[in-house]
């Protein structure tokens, strides 16, 4: 993004302007401001100095977008010493020092701030807390479904616990003992049957030539009969014929 080409350069070379300035003049605004400013220790002033020094690499790394978020992380750092050691403008009692230091103190309060909007600026692309929250979700994702898993398969190894109890409950000798006995007398009924079979041949084919030969008995007296009628049949047809021509003719 163009924006952050050209702020990174300008927020660096405010960092190594104020860096440099630090290590040449470790004692801040109050170093020439002649006796009557109150000389910093030596500790303090080692301790600005080095703050400085680091302020002018990290923010050359800022200006020329290496590592940037690193970069402003360290220079917030940086700032810390520079600002509480050098414009301590609460400690001051002349009014000209006090200004002055505390100018220096709202200057380093908004690099500040500025360098925090940039350790955080990730340029679109995810951040620490984001992949580091996702990780989280993924692996509680994971952990609930090994659980689900586990429950599960203690479930079914209950299942089959079960059944095989069930099974070792059913009297299987005795079945197979039934099943043979069952077996045995269906194989002596059909023994039976099968014995029996010729006399019940001969018993049906007795009743059918009983019943033939009484059919043939019968048949002279049935036909005699059957002929009776028709002769019956044909007379009476003929009366009822001369009725009705007689009717006819009167």
């Amino acid at each position: 993004m163009l924006l952050r080409k050209i702020a990174r350069p300008m927020l660096g070379a405010a960092f190594v302007a104020s860096g440099a300035e630090a290590v040449r003049s470790p004692g801040g605004p109050s170093a020439g401001a002649g006796a009557s400013a109150t000389p910093l220790p030596a500790t303090s002033q080692t301790a600005i100095q080095v703050a400085g020094a680091v302020q002018i690499g990290a923010g050359l790394a800022l200006a020329a977008g290496k590592a940037p978020r690193v970069a402003s992380a360290v220079l917030a750092g940086t700032l810390v010493p520079t600002t509480f050691f050098a414009s301590d403008f609460w400690n001051e009692s002349d009014p000209a020092l006090r200004t002055m230091k505390q100018s220096s103190f709202v200057k380093n309060l908004g690099l500040f701030g500025g360098v925090l909007i940039s350790s955080a600026d990730t340029e679109g692309k995810p951040s620490l807390g984001w992949r580091a929250r996702r990780k989280l979700d993924r692996a509680e994702h994971l952990v609930d479904a090994e659980e689900s898993v586990v429950a599960a398969v203690a479930k079914h190894r209950g299942d089959a616990q079960r059944m095989h109890e069930i099974v070792d409950r059913i009297p299987t000798a005795e079945l197979k003992s039934r099943a043979a006995d069952l077996a045995d007398a269906a194989r002596a009924r059909a023994s039976e049957a099968f014995e029996a079979a010729p006399g019940v041949v001969e018993n049906v084919r007795q009743h059918v030539q009983e019943t033939a030969a009484d059919i043939a008995d019968r048949a002279p007296a049935v036909a005699a009969e059957a002929r009776d009628l028709a002769v019956k049949a044909g007379e009476e047809s003929v009366a009822q014929a001369r009725r009705w021509r007689k009717q006819l003719t009167h």
